[in-house]
């Protein structure tokens, strides 16, 4: 079996138990499997593998912690009205962190930002936490649905 067809076969199962059980890595959050999702294709976006993993795992949860963070600053200084400011200086952070390696991929912190509002987690810690919960899940298929690519491609 070529790898196209491996990992077609490896994510095709891998997704499908996902939408079936994804919702219980996060119970009430609607948003954890599309999130796990987009993560895991932050995963192959970012270049597989390990370095991939990374990327889309650091990247992905940066978004969240900004998000929190510009939520907990609206709301603790009422700044309702400037919240649009704020998200724009969150933009800019997002594109300012790439400098660190493991935060270089620039779209996984977008996703990560845009699914953790898109979540309505807003400045609740535990909501924001079972965002990166799913979308730390959602990477970590991505890894192993190559891994076990790599392994029906040997096989066969």
């Amino acid at each position: 079996m070529n790898m196209l067809m491996a990992l077609a076969v490896s994510i095709g199962v891998l997704i499908a138990l996902w939408v079936k059980f994804g919702a219980m890595v996060a119970p009430g959050l609607a948003i954890a499997v599309p999130a796990g999702i987009i993560a895991w294709a932050c995963f192959y976006a970012a270049g597989g593998k390990m370095q991939g993993l990374q990327k889309a795992i650091a990247s992905n949860v940066s978004g969240v912690v900004w998000v929190l963070l510009a939520n907990l600053v609206i709301g603790a200084a009422g700044l309702q009205s400037m919240a649009w400011i704020v998200i724009g200086v969150v933009a800019f952070c997002i594109v300012m962190q790439s400098k660190v390696a493991a935060l270089s991929f620039i779209p996984g912190g977008f996703a990560g930002a845009a699914v953790t509002a898109a979540s309505g987690a807003g400045g609740d810690i535990k909501a924001n936490a079972m965002v990166a919960i799913a979308l730390i899940a959602g990477a970590v298929l991505g890894y192993i649905s190559e891994m076990g690519a790599g392994m029906i491609a040997k096989k066969a």
